[in-house]
């Protein structure tokens, strides 16, 4: 079963958009590998993130991102099934916090 995740955070103060710009290229190429498709976005310091795949992969990847200690106070948004996929030409992108709010609300 195919899941919807999404879940906001604060950067950590030392962390900069060089870090934010590496955390996408290399989640890029993790999540292609194993079939999580998604889109992150920042303002500020706010993060949220959306990430959609196999619920039990989904998961995991959520737990390592709880430790990831170049951001804190991560909450889920909310976590539903889904029958198909949002973003399905992604495997990870940045995008302005606007653009993935109509985004996600198609």
């Amino acid at each position: 079963m195919l899941i919807r995740l999404r879940y906001a955070s604060t950067l950590a103060p030392d962390t900069t958009m060089d870090d934010v710009g590496l955390i996408v290229e290399r989640s890029s190429i993790w999540n292609l590998h194993y079939g999580i498709t998604g889109v992150l976005a920042v303002d500020g310091g706010r993060v949220m993130q959306i990430l959609e795949g196999p619920g039990e992969t989904v998961d995991g990847l959520y737990e390592n991102i709880c430790r990831d200690s170049r951001h804190v106070g991560v909450v889920i948004l909310d976590r539903n099934d889904v029958a198909g996929r949002h973003f399905a030409e992604w495997s990870m992108v940045r995008r302005s916090m606007a653009e993935m709010l109509i985004m996600s609300a198609d």
